[in-house]
């Protein structure tokens, strides 16, 4: 059985190596580079291991010839066409749980980070800002799985009063005095609203151009989710207009356009593609605004258990044992 990965970083990479020098019955091929990169010779590969820095689309996903398994080395998985991968019958899973403790905790850094008014948006500005106390402060949990959860508890601790949108209601928190709310309600009583929701067709611009009104001037909004849960437009609308107290974004719609400037510029890309690169651009230029490359997740910790998962996936499709976290 062959087995591709693709967007192996330098952390993952001896985990990658000692895993293929145990297991010589398998052909393992690894790329630093995304899917983007694959030679006509990787296209009859059986498994295919991705991170969400490949977009595995239709077109992509029509040149393999045998490929019966798609192991996205992240929770999210809306890089991936699941309805092409049902046509050619794939099965796609995901690791959905290797960080949901490291991006609680970083979720933490950023929250006290805003509050603090430690402005990264500019590191050649050194002045003296007057922060906030956590203490006593609400906190919004948009979204209460196991990252929500962790974010609940963490609070809890610096006795801040918890409240949270989601589907259904969560044990966990309320087991923290937290209450379950509307959106628009946590919006409008939240000195602090932090997004952890996955991306899909009901989580797209969650926080829009209407919404985003309803915050207090001088509440913060952290989002380490998915950039387009946030309406970018919107965020730089309200940021300019001093409606809201600050931002910090692990994430940003079309993230995966950065450090392609001059050669988006050389290609004459599309509007929308220019668009994104200009409004992080623009994202910057605000003293209020924290901008970090979607580091959430990356721990020690974190990739360890999000590769040591990959790689126990791959031995059961090997073996022909059912394989684990199955999303399509």
């Amino acid at each position: 059985m062959k087995i591709i990965f693709t967007d192996v970083s330098d952390f993952e990479y001896p985990i990658i190596s000692k895993f293929a020098e145990d297991n010589k019955n398998l052909i393992v091929g690894t790329y630093k580079e995304d899917i983007s990169k694959l030679q006509d010779k990787d296209f009859d590969t059986d498994i295919l291991s991705v991170f969400i820095t490949s977009k595995v689309s239709t077109d992509v996903i029509s040149r393999f010839t045998k490929l019966r398994f798609i192991f996205t080395r992240s929770t999210g998985f809306d890089h991936i066409d699941l309805q092409a991968c049902k046509e050619k019958g794939i099965t796609v899973c995901n690791v959905p749980d290797y960080g949901s403790q490291t991006v609680a905790e970083f979720t933490l850094f950023l929250m006290l980070s805003l509050f603090r008014k430690i402005n990264f948006s500019n590191n050649n500005s050194i002045k003296f800002s007057r922060g906030r106390e956590l203490y006593g402060k609400t906190i919004g949990i948009i979204g209460a799985g196991k990252i929500g959860n962790n974010v609940g508890r963490i609070a809890k601790s610096f006795e801040m009063n918890t409240i949270y949108y989601n589907r259904s209601s969560s044990e966990y928190l309320e087991g923290f005095g937290a209450k379950k709310v509307e959106l628009e309600d946590l919006l409008k009583n939240s000195d602090i609203v932090t997004i952890h929701v996955p991306l899909n067709d009901g989580t797209f611009h969650l926080i829009n151009r209407e919404n985003i009104k309803l915050m207090r001037k001088d509440a913060v909004l952290i989002n380490t989710a998915r950039g387009a849960v946030l309406d970018t437009d919107a965020v730089i609308e309200a940021l300019d207009s001093k409606r809201i107290g600050g931002v910090a974004l692990d994430v940003i719609e079309g993230e995966e356009f950065s450090g392609r400037e001059l050669e988006i510029i050389r290609k004459k890309e599309n509007y929308d593609v220019l668009k994104n690169v200009l409004e992080r651009s623009l994202l910057r230029n605000f003293e209020n605004v924290i901008l970090t490359p979607h580091i959430a997740y990356d721990t020690e910790e974190a990739l360890s258990r999000i590769v040591e998962s990959t790689c126990d996936n791959v031995l059961k499709a090997n073996k022909g044992l059912e394989v684990s976290d199955i999303v399509a």
